[in-house]
């Protein structure tokens, strides 16, 4: 059995993620992650789960969504994708955890939606696999027990609880966990995440060990990203560290430009020093593009083409012949890269068509 494992972006949905990971391989063959932000992204990650495991060679799987409150009409829709999964021959056992309030509509009318606002998702989560799989959680790490109760005292804001204060340290941790970035290295960065939480199991105990692993951080997230603490500073050592992700996806970002051959990046924002380390690294590549999340654009060269054309030409915008940036008006708001290289390809063909220039010809 697979399991495929939707979650919140806070302390809390990761909490719940932390647990999950560690049932494969006893009770899942494999552990697929994803994560959403509420609106959009949440049917957007369902629909890739729902996709990804169609493509899946295995045949049976638990869905479990926890930390998020669907609607009515999302659970319906959530139904009906697993009720077509089911139509080809997929086993699914669909579950929800979840503690908001707001959930209470969806929870009085569908089995699978589990709802307790007294607690955490992260001990909803602890607990349900407790109950269903003989302790397998309990028994596996003696920290995660105090990890629960430190994560659950913090998202229900229990001041006088155990572990109130290292919450606090955790919460503003998680939220600033963010060298890898997430649209772009989604494994990678809730990896990075998951694993700075597994680190500072070892201060959960300490006496002070809020305040030790507040004076820690910042070496943690060297060495997790695999620096030196005293040897480089975090921004080079997380440029490098994302350097070395771009290329392993290189072959998935490239386009051409009328010979001229682009890397393009989603959602990076701040691109001068890591798209300089990637030209660098990647000689082949002539420019690095990157757009943002509402449709601007930045582009960057190494001496081997002029940006400012190309921003110009295409994006409205201008700049120098190795830094230069403009926006796309007709951006489309998406969470799945292949969708946003497509729509960007388009814009640029559209640009070219309607201009009659010759400069760009997209070779995908």
């Amino acid at each position: 059995m697979e399991l495929y494992h939707l979650s919140h972006t806070d302390l809390d949905g990761y909490g719940c993620q932390l647990l999950t990971r560690f049932l494969s391989p006893t009770l899942f063959k494999n552990t697929h992650f994803y994560n959403a932000n509420y609106g959009k992204e949440v049917m957007a990650r369902i629909y890739e789960m729902s996709d990804d495991f169609y493509e899946s060679h295995e045949k049976e799987a638990m869905f479990l969504i926890s930390d998020l409150n669907l609607t009515l009409d999302e659970c319906r829709i959530l139904e009906e994708e697993i009720e077509d999964l089911r139509q080809e021959g997929k086993k699914i056992t669909l579950q929800l955890l979840d503690h908001h309030a707001s959930g209470q509509d969806s929870a009085d009318n569908y089995k699978w939606y589990f709802l307790n606002n007294e607690q955490s998702a992260t001990k909803i989560t602890y607990n349900f696999f407790n109950k269903n799989y003989k302790n397998i959680l309990k028994n596996s790490h003696d920290w995660l027990e105090s990890m629960v109760d430190v994560i659950d005292a913090i998202d229900l804001w229990k001041e006088e609880s155990f572990g109130f204060e290292m919450g606090k340290v955790l919460m503003r941790m998680i939220v600033e966990t963010k060298e890898i970035n997430r649209f772009m290295f989604d494994a990678a960065h809730r990896n990075y995440k998951l694993d700075m939480l597994i680190k500072s199991s070892a201060f959960l105990q300490q006496d002070n060990g809020h305040i030790a692993l507040d004076n820690h951080i910042h070496a943690l997230k060297k060495e997790l990203l695999g620096g030196s603490v005293d040897g480089d500073t975090l921004d080079n050592i997380a440029s490098e560290a994302q350097v070395k992700l771009l290329c392993d996806i290189q072959k998935k970002c490239e386009f051409w430009c009328d010979g001229q051959k682009g890397f393009l990046s989603y959602g990076i924002g701040n691109i001068s020093v890591l798209a300089n380390a990637f030209l660098k690294k990647c000689s082949d590549f002539d420019f690095f593009i990157d757009v943002g999340t509402r449709g601007s654009v930045s582009l960057r060269s190494h001496d081997n083409c002029d940006v400012s054309e190309i921003a110009k030409i295409y994006f409205k915008g201008g700049g120098h012949k190795n830094a230069a940036g403009g926006r796309i008006d007709s951006f489309r708001e998406s969470f799945l890269y292949k969708e946003i290289k497509e729509h960007v390809l388009k814009h640029i063909s559209e640009e070219q068509s309607s201009s009659n220039n010759l400069f760009v010809k997209i070779k995908y």
